[in-house]
């Protein structure tokens, strides 16, 4: 089989699967943020160095998006202030990859932090929500690519 049935069939049995789980066993996350956590993954490249990258973008995008958060609040919450905030938030994203290599992905980041920000997530307790379904999606995406692995290679 060639490799992008390979990589469809493996993405498409690990989210049946995921999905399958959360909704028999009512697991209190939203899915979407799991596809969006699996996409970082898939585009961050694999093995572990990609789901590592995938781990600290995401959850650094999280943590951004706390602060803004808080920070909004802190300063009177208008609109002007929360952009200005937000602008700032994003900058610091691209700005962490200078100082520690392990947050240069900035998508991810982004990512994050958008996730966080749909979900409405102004609490450390819903930061940790998001994390944990952008972890889920991540290590999902880590599992596609062994399921992947193990197909049948594509003949000439």
């Amino acid at each position: 089989m060639n490799a992008m049935t390979a990589r469809g069939l493996s993405l498409a049995a690990v989210v049946a699967v995921w999905t399958a789980i959360s909704e028999m066993a009512r697991v209190n996350l939203s899915l979407w943020p799991v596809l969006v956590g699996l996409a970082c993954a898939v585009a961050a490249g694999g093995g572990v160095p990609g789901l590592q990258r995938t781990l600290a973008g995401t959850i650094s995008g999280v943590v951004w998006a706390l602060v803004a958060h808080a920070a909004t609040r802190a300063l009177g919450g208008q609109d002007l202030v929360q952009a200005l905030v937000l602008g700032a938030a994003v900058f610091a994203m691209v700005l962490q990859a200078q100082f520690l290599p392990l947050l240069s992905y900035t998508a991810g980041a982004l990512a994050g932090a958008g996730v966080a920000m749909g979900l409405r997530a102004g609490t450390i307790e819903g930061g940790v929500r998001v994390a944990i379904a952008l972890a889920i999606g991540a290590a999902l995406g880590f599992v596609a690519e062994r399921i992947q692995g193990a197909l049948p290679p594509g003949r000439g």
